[in-house]
């Protein structure tokens, strides 16, 4: 069962890269807000979303510096990114 929160990609369409799911609509419905692609509503069934899990994904933390008002800030970006079998 996929809910809010849960990492997903749509396996026909994989440009749209891995989603996120932000919101669980009656009748199975999801708002996935895809890296590639956007926002899309879904329904898992029709689509035949894959549930990413945790040993499956691996994360690119990036750090960095922005300039605001006058001052440095520290930023901190993480992507999620799907682990390919190496074997």
């Amino acid at each position: 069962m996929i809910v809010k929160g849960d990492l997903v990609r749509h396996p026909v369409l994989p440009l749209w890269g891995i989603g996120k799911v932000l919101k669980t609509f009656q009748g199975g419905n999801l708002l996935v807000r895809f890296e590639g692609a956007g926002e899309k509503l879904l329904h898992p069934g029709y689509a035949a979303l894959e549930k990413l899990h945790d040993d499956d994904i691996l994360y690119l933390v990036i750090r960095g510096v922005r300039v605001k008002r006058g001052r440095s800030v520290p930023t901190i970006r993480v992507i999620p990114v799907v682990k390919q079998n190496l074997h």
